[in-house]
């Protein structure tokens, strides 16, 4: 189950904002400080204002998260370039459930909380780690070959709730 804090933690005694999977605002890879910081040299892509929390040590350490824009409020949790491109492909794997339409966006993030034990205010993949991550990549495979052999247990349960016992045809 995931027990992380999504949100950002002001400690009372400093005042100060802490990170979300980070103990004391210290990078968990490599210990160095975190800072905020402009996008620029980091993204291949040139997205004026984007800014990010990397780590003093970058590019050694190429931990980093991206911020909502306008904010310093981080979008996800520190990641290096390993967990970022594990999260990448989570995602990839997670939305082609619901643009296949095999399930609505709703139903494939209930589906989620399912999976990862976790209420769903908590199941965004920028937190996850590796091991999360890994389990979403392989159930989402899992779901997708099922649904394609129509064999899609899960979704058919739940259309069947929904419906009050008839169950509808799967594509």
């Amino acid at each position: 189950m995931i027990t992380e804090v999504f949100n950002l933690k002001k400690n009372t005694r400093k005042g100060k904002t802490i990170l979300p999977g980070t103990k004391s605002n210290r990078c968990p890879y490599c210990g160095g400080a975190i800072e905020l910081r402009s996008a620029d040299g980091i993204y291949k892509k040139k997205r004026s204002g984007t800014m990010l929390y990397t780590c003093t040590n970058y590019p050694k350490c190429d931990a980093y998260v991206r911020v909502l824009p306008g904010t310093k409020t981080p979008i996800g949790s520190l990641a290096n370039g390993d967990l970022r491109a594990l999260r990448r492909e989570a995602h990839q794997r997670f939305d082609r459930l619901h643009l296949s339409g095999l399930m609505s966006r709703k139903d494939a993030y209930e589906w989620l909380s399912e999976i990862l034990q976790a209420p769903m205010s908590h199941t965004h993949i920028g937190y996850l780690g590796e091991y999360y991550c890994k389990q979403v990549i392989e159930e989402s495979t899992r779901m997708m070959e099922n649904w394609r052999k129509g064999q899609s247990g899960w979704y058919r349960q739940r259309v069947q709730q929904a419906s009050g016992g008839e169950i509808y045809a799967v594509k």
